[in-house]
């Protein structure tokens, strides 16, 4: 009767908490002492690379695809320079978005970015492309997306950085 007691205790505190199960972790993957499930990377399993690396294998020349998982407008708006678009959008149909992501090179790293500092839309599509076959090692997710590379000041392009460039600004 304690124990039941007990774990209804438990249960209402995460529910009160609103826990939904998604904080839960292995002992193989531990979250960092104090940290909340707010504060839980989503898609752990999605590996990432840093704006820093990838901007230096861009000068450098290696062989990257940049890949923007943004809508189209806000592709046009502001993008990193030399980026495609593949939107992500997970309400649609996936086919059509696995032809897309099936058309990637294979021998090259593709790095995925969405404008979202948590890789919000960007790592599901690395993982898509893990599902597709494709080496861990060469899809990764921008780590703070879109966010991160603008605040190293990094290169972009779109409508709204050419107005900002006209005006000065």
């Amino acid at each position: 009767m304690k124990a039941q007691i007990f774990a209804g205790v438990v249960i209402a505190g995460f529910l009160a908490a609103g826990f939904t199960g998604a904080a839960i972790t292995s002992h193989a993957n531990p979250q960092k002492a104090g940290s909340t499930a707010k504060d839980a990377l989503p898609f752990p399993k999605a590996p990432r690379v840093t704006a820093e690396e990838v901007e230096q294998m861009v000068k450098d020349g290696k062989g990257v695809v940049i890949v923007d998982t943004d809508d189209s407008e806000s592709y046009a708006a502001e993008h990193i320079k030399g980026a495609v678009n593949i939107t992500y959008d997970p309400t649609t149909d996936a086919s059509a978005e696995d032809q897309s992501l099936s058309a990637l090179p294979g021998d090259k790293l593709v790095v995925f970015y969405c404008n979202c500092p948590h890789e919000e839309d960007s790592a599901p599509m690395v993982l898509e492309m893990q599902q597709l076959g494709y080496d861990a090692a060469k899809v990764k997710a921008l780590q703070g997306g879109l966010v991160r590379w603008e605040q190293l000041h990094y290169p972009l392009v779109g409508t709204d950085v050419d107005k900002t460039q006209e005006t000065g600004q």
